[in-house]
């Protein structure tokens, strides 16, 4: 891939996706889509470049095979647990100890990649249900703008790398395994809608709107200033006043946004809209 390449490919990628890859990802890029380039037949990356500006009716589909082939699906259940126990203390703390929500819960999962994020949060609303003996009405939402990952999060079959950091009941009480195959139970997978979306497309956020909490984890770090800022931006108008947002433990608003107030828990920060 040569720099001027290079260089068509980012700013294509960034365009559609708001994904950003800096000069010294060239060979990452470079991986990533060279089976694209054996797809197609294409004999080098501009003419990969050439197609998707111009290969009418093709490129729609190809873009989805874009995306799929740039984003990283790297989780797991219970990834990060201070922001997971930040949580419980949220939910505790507003709908099951002060009183039941007035609608059912709305909680959306931004970029769920292949599953473990929302279905995560399911099994903390059921384990929490239980404790308190609330039945409080709850929905899911998890989006992503690889159509891979989402049939993987359909299908909500996992190996055992996706749920090492769950313990042995809390495994049988929510999957059931079969040659090292964790297939999530029906009773999980119901609180769930996952569809596509492109954090890109303002629209598409129409579809979001009057969530109690948003998860947006690992997904800053891909975009550079100006997307961080439409993404927050959008997110905010997604959220009822009051309610929350996580993103990464590695992230951070700062120079972003200062329209969320930041919560201090043990290990992390939760954003509360203003």
């Amino acid at each position: 891939m040569t720099r001027e390449e290079f260089q068509l490919l980012r700013d294509y990628v960034y365009e559609k996706s708001g994904i950003y890859f800096a000069e010294n990802k060239t060979y990452l890029l470079e991986s990533r889509l060279t089976n694209r380039l054996s797809e197609l037949g294409c004999g080098s990356f501009e003419d990969y470049y050439y197609f998707l500006k111009y290969g009418g009716d093709k490129v729609k589909d190809e873009i989805i095979n874009l995306f799929n082939a740039v984003t990283t699906n790297e989780t797991s259940f219970f990834r990060n647990p201070p922001q997971l126990d930040a949580f419980n203390v949220i939910i505790q703390k507003n709908y099951l100890q002060n009183g039941l929500a007035e609608t059912p819960l709305r909680i959306w999962s931004a970029a769920c990649s292949t599953g473990e994020e929302p279905y995560t949060l399911v099994m903390l609303m059921l384990e929490m249900i239980e404790k308190y003996k609330k039945n409080i009405p709850f929905m899911v939402y998890g989006t992503d703008i690889s159509t891979k990952a989402l049939d993987s999060a359909r299908a909500a079959h996992y190996t055992n790398y996706s749920v090492r950091n769950m313990d042995e009941p809390m495994k049988r009480k929510y999957f059931d395994e079969a040659e090292g195959v964790y297939r999530l139970k029906e009773h999980v997978k119901r609180h769930v809608k996952i569809d596509f979306m492109n954090l890109m497309d303002t629209n598409a956020y129409k579809t979001y709107r009057q969530m109690d909490m948003i998860f947006c984890r690992n997904v800053l770090i891909y975009f550079d200033d100006k997307m961080k800022k439409k993404v927050i931006d959008s997110l905010y108008e997604s959220l009822k006043p009051r309610e929350y947002l996580t993103i990464g433990h590695a992230e951070s608003l700062h120079n972003i946004s200062r329209a969320f107030k930041p919560l201090i828990f043990p290990g992390t920060i939760a954003y509360q809209k203003g």
